[in-house]
This record gives structure tokens, C-alpha cells and sequence, in this order.
């Protein structure tokens, strides 16, 4: 399969890489090899400390509009569906434990599990005519696997509008509740690259470690909720000031120095 007609096109660059869905004559819906694709390289983005930052994006008029329901026709074996239902689960708990921060840059309209997509990411930002449905419900189908992002975010009574509805929620509304934030197409490269560049500012192994921080913060309160934090507080403050990033960074910061993340990246790795 040639470059230009791979699903998934996959590039890094400057410490970015980009994946960017490639099926614009069919929305850039999600297929089974895509799924197996992202399975295969999200772990490698994960482990490669030439990558600082993840894009998700697609080409043509839309971001994603989720799962290829012309791939599912007719019934399916009980198996078969277990399957694909624990690999598209996989990737998006990848996408959501992703260790570095991930950018969702919305080209244009998101559907279904394209709108899970975004909810995965970290930074959202979106072209201002794109629009977001979860329009399951008017298929006879329901959002299940992505619902365990879009939920604890939004709030059940704002979820069950749009997931009852179906309804196509402009750019302007998600401005207010879940994107970072929403400019005109001809824009959209600059506010990605600008939130590239603050990112690829700040210490990489911290930027791991918030992100832990906040899942464990924002975790249900069951009853030892309060310990459990505390105690994860505790364990990932005194990481923190033990580590070599920490070191490195208050040095920097003592002598007025602005802090080189990569160069830093490239030392250690000589050690």
C-alpha cells in the first residue's frame, strides 16, 4: 500500500508525531486495520523520547466520523464482536493513558467514536465550522466504549442530551464546556503550532506525571478516595523532587537559564 493510500498516515517530526486518518471519501471512519495500525504504533510513540507530543488529525472535510458501520453488515458471531470491541476499547484507553500530550486538531466535523477521539486528547482545538454528534442512537447503536471518557466530563445530564439527541453541536457551543479552543480553518496550523511549542517547553517526565496525577485526582470518590490521593500526592511529590528533571530545572531556573527539554533528552540518553 503506497503512502497516499495507507488509513493512517504517520509522521515525526521536530519531536511532533502525527497521525493523521486517512479515508476522506468515507469520513475517515474507523476500520479494524486502523484499529490494528494504532495498536502497533501508539506503544512505539509511547516508548520513543524523540517524541514529546502527539496529533491526532484527519485529511479531507472531516476529524473522524467513528466506527465503519459498512464494515459490520448483517449479524455478526458473538466472537467476532467480543473481538472488536476489545481492540477498539484498547486503543482508545491508549490514546487516553497516552504518557505525552496529545493535541486533537479538529479539520472539520466529528461523529460517534470520533468525538471519543477528541475526549482523549489533552489540547482540542478545532476549526470553526466543525461539528460534533454522537449519533449513535439514530443507528440502533450506543456509544458504549466511548462513553467511559465523555461522561465523567461532561456530566450525565449534558451527555444524556447529546447521546439521546443525537444532535450536531457546533463548534462555538463545545467552546464553552469541552475544546481548548476553536479559530477559523485558516488558523487552525498556527493555534496547534503555538500549543506545540509551550508543550515542547515543559519537562517531558513531568508532563508524564501530571497527566497521572490528574487521573488519579479525578478518580471516582469511593470510600478511600482520600487516602488513596493523599497518598499518591505524597509518593509523586517526593518522586518529583528526587528526579533528575527537577534537578536540571531549578538549576536552570537559579542561574536564569531557560531550560533546553530536548538537549536534556539527548544527554541522559548518553549516559
Amino acid at each position: 500500500m503506497s503512502t497516499t493510500e495507507a488509513e493512517i498516515l504517520i509522521s515525526v517530526v521536530d519531536h511532533v508525531a502525527t497521525l493523521t486518518f486517512n479515508r476522506p471519501r468515507k469520513g475517515n471512519a474507523l476500520t479494524a486495520s486502523m484499529n490494528e495500525i494504532l495498536l502497533d504504533t501508539l506503544p512505539k510513540l509511547a516508548a520513543d523520547p524523540q517524541v514529546r507530543v502527539l496529533v491526532l488529525t484527519g485529511t479531507g472535510k472531516f476529524f473522524c466520523t467513528g466506527m465503519d458501520l459498512s464494515a459490520n453488515r448483517g449479524s455478526m458471531d458473538p466472537e467476532q464482536v467480543k473481538g472488536g470491541f476489545f481492540k477498539g476499547r484498547q486503543v482508545f484507553n491508549l490514546l487516553n493513558t497516552f504518557p505525552k500530550p496529545v493535541i486533537a486538531r479538529i479539520n472539520g466535523p466529528a461523529l460517534g467514536g470520533g468525538v471519543g477521539l477528541i475526549f482523549t486528547a489533552d489540547i482540542r482545538i478545532a476549526a470553526d465550522n466543525a461539528y460534533f454528534a454522537l449519533t449513535e442512537v439514530k443507528r440502533g447503536i450506543i456509544p458504549a466504549i466511548i462513553s467511559q471518557f465523555i461522561v465523567p466530563e461532561l456530566g450525565k445530564h449534558k451527555t444524556r442530551e447529546y447521546m439521546l439527541t443525537g444532535r450536531r453541536v457546533p463548534a462555538a457551543e463545545g467552546a464553552n464546556s469541552f475544546l481548548t479552543s476553536v479559530v477559523s480553518p485558516q488558523d487552525l496550523d498556527d493555534k496547534v503550532k503555538s500549543y506545540i511549542e509551550m508543550l515542547l517547553d515543559s519537562a517531558p517526565g513531568a508532563s508524564a506525571d501530571i497527566k497521572k496525577l490528574i487521573d488519579m485526582v479525578g478518580s471516582g470518590g469511593d470510600k478511600n478516595y482520600h487516602e488513596r490521593v493523599q497518598n499518591g500526592v505524597e509518593e509523586a511529590y517526593v518522586k518529583m523532587m528526587q528526579s533528575d528533571e527537577a534537578a536540571y530545572g531549578i538549576m536552570s531556573f537559579l542561574n536564569k537559564e531557560k531550560p533546553d527539554w530536548n538537549q536534556f533528552l539527548k544527554d541522559k540518553a548518553k549516559l
